[in-house]
């Protein structure tokens, strides 16, 4: 005799293929989201600098309200190289082929060569069309000179002392390559030598064993993932 067997299912195990509805993703008021306050705070910081300017603000200004900016233009100099640093060295050793290194490497320089173009010509398109300079009054032009005109020489002579203009076409590779890391991470004008810095070192990891490199490509992993939650700290701040 052939035995039979039977399988039911309870109704609190009744299988369903109905698909399960997603949850509902957390949403936010829209003047609650970051881009907007952030245009917000663009606006309102317009609207007072006029008032500002208008009324004789100036003092009140500078003692209460530019410490806020100097210290967000501080927080951003303070991720930026850890920012720069972390990303590119678990971009770089993430690729498993470093000819995809290069034509990544030269797509981005097209791109950057592209909109710095771009840029240069709105920015003098919109100098000669608007001409913000006939808006002025000979007097506060004057004032303006006044104000800024030795700090324009002292920039002049800087760049005169430091021989910039008598330099040679390909000096700038020579400033790409840095003569001390530690140097370079500690200066925002170095930035150049942090992101050749950063691309070496993941070539680097590339090339060693996965097993030594996993480590050290878990800690920067980890130092980027903190350093894009500082970023997110500092846009709340904006």
């Amino acid at each position: 005799e052939q035995a039979s067997t039977s399988i039911t299912f309870e109704p609190s195990s009744h299988l369903s293929m109905e698909p399960t509805p997603a949850a509902a993703p957390d949403s936010q008021p829209w003047y609650k989201q970051l881009h907007w306050q952030i245009i917000f705070g663009l606006v309102l910081g317009l609207a007072y600098g006029v008032l500002a300017a208008q009324n004789g603000w100036g003092a009140f200004t500078t003692a209460w309200i530019k410490p806020f900016g100097t210290i967000f233009n501080t927080a951003l100099k303070l991720i930026a190289v850890p920012l720069v640093l972390a990303s590119l060295i678990t971009g770089v050793a993430s690729l498993s082929d470093l000819r995809k290194l290069s034509r990544i490497g030269g797509k981005t320089i097209a791109i950057y060569l592209g909109t710095t173009a771009v840029a240069v010509t709105i920015g003098v398109l919109l100098a000669d069309l608007v001409q913000p300079g006939n808006a002025f009054s000979p007097e506060l032009r004057n004032d303006l000179v006044e104000a800024f005109g030795g700090d324009a020489e002292a920039r002049v002579t800087s760049i005169e002392d430091a021989g910039i203009r008598d330099r040679g076409p390909l000096q700038f590779l020579v400033d790409a390559v840095s003569a001390n890391a530690f140097a370079s991470f500690s200066n925002n004008g170095a930035m150049l030598q942090v992101v050749v810095i950063a691309i070496l070192f993941g070539i680097g990891l590339v090339q060693i064993p996965r097993e030594r490199a996993e480590p050290v490509l878990a800690f920067f992993e980890g130092l980027n993932d903190v350093v894009i939650k500082l970023v997110d700290i500092v846009m709340l701040l904006a």
